[in-house]
C-alpha cells in the first residue's frame, strides 16, 4: 500500500516509521518542503519518499 502523510511532526514521523516497518511505501510532505525532511527520509530508507506540497490555488479558483 502507498500512503501519503502531510506533516512530519511526532505523529506523522512515527506513523511513517510504523508503515515502512510493515512494508508499506510512504510519501511525506510538510510546509517547509522536502529538503527539510532529509534525515527522516534517510532513516526510512527506500520505503520513504518526500514530495513538495502543491502550490496554492489562484484566488477565485474553486476546486469543488
Amino acid at each position: 500500500m502507498r500512503t501519503g502523510i502531510i506533516g512530519t511532526g511526532r505523529i506523522g514521523s512515527t506513523l511513517a516509521r510504523i508503515l515502512v516497518a510493515a512494508g508499506h511505501e510512504v510519501v511525506l510532505a510538510n510546509a517547509r518542503g522536502p529538503q527539510s525532511i532529509g534525515p527522516l527520509l534517510a532513516e526510512l530508507g527506500p520505503g520513504g519518499g518526500g514530495g513538495a506540497p502543491p502550490p496554492p490555488a489562484p484566488p477565485g479558483d474553486s476546486q469543488d
